[in-house]
C-alpha cells in the first residue's frame, strides 16, 4: 500500500519531525543493534532488539518525509509497510519484517514462541543491512539528521 493510501485510510498523518528526532531514532538503531549483537543475550531478546532496529529504520523513513503512524493498534504494521515507498524496500523483505513482528508479538504477549539462535542471527543480519541502506538513503537525499 502506498503512503498516499495510508494517509487516506488515516493510518498515517502529516507531521514534521521535531528537532533532533531523526538523530535520536538513529541513535536508538545503533543501541538496539548493539544489544542484538550481544551473544550473551537470549535469542528472544536478540530478535526483539533486531526487530526494533528495523522498526526504527521504518520510522526514520517516515519522519524524514514528514509522516507519522497514527497511534492505534496496527501502527507497527503500517510503519513496516511504508518501507516499500520510503526506502524502496522490496515487498518480500517487508513481508519478512512482518513475520518478525508476528514472532516478536507472539513471544511478547503469549510467551508461545521459541526463537532459535539462527532466527535471531538472521534478524540481526537483516536489521544491519536495512540500517546500511537507510544511511545510504539519507546521504543520497542529504537529510539533516538533527
Amino acid at each position: 500500500m502506498s503512503l498516499e493510501e495510508m494517509l487516506l485510510r488515516d493510518e498515517l498523518r502529516q507531521e514534521p519531525a521535531t528537532s533532533g528526532e531523526v538523530e535520536r531514532l538513529l541513535t536508538a538503531i545503533v543501541r538496539r543493534l548493539e544489544d542484538a549483537g550481544n551473544g550473551t543475550n537470549h535469542p528472544e531478546t536478540r530478535l526483539e532488539q533486531a526487530y526494533h532496529a528495523i522498526l526504527n529504520c521504518a520510522l526514520v523513513g517516515l519522519r524524514t518525509n514528514g509522516l507519522r503512524p497514527v497511534d492505534r493498534p496496527g501502527h507497527h504494521v503500517v510503519a513496516l509497510e511504508s518501507l516499500s515507498d520510503t526506502l524502496g524496500t522490496p515487498h518480500d523483505r517487508v513481508d519478512y519484517f512482518q513475520t518478525l513482528r508476528d514472532l516478536r508479538n507472539k513471544n511478547l504477549y503469549t510467551g508461545g514462541a521459541h526463537v532459535t539462535v539462527r532466527q535471531a542471527e538472521e534478524a540481526i543480519e537483516e536489521a544491519q543491512a536495512l540500517r546500511s541502506e537507510l544511511e545510504q538513503w539519507l546521504e543520497e537525499r542529504r537529510v539533516d539528521k538533527r
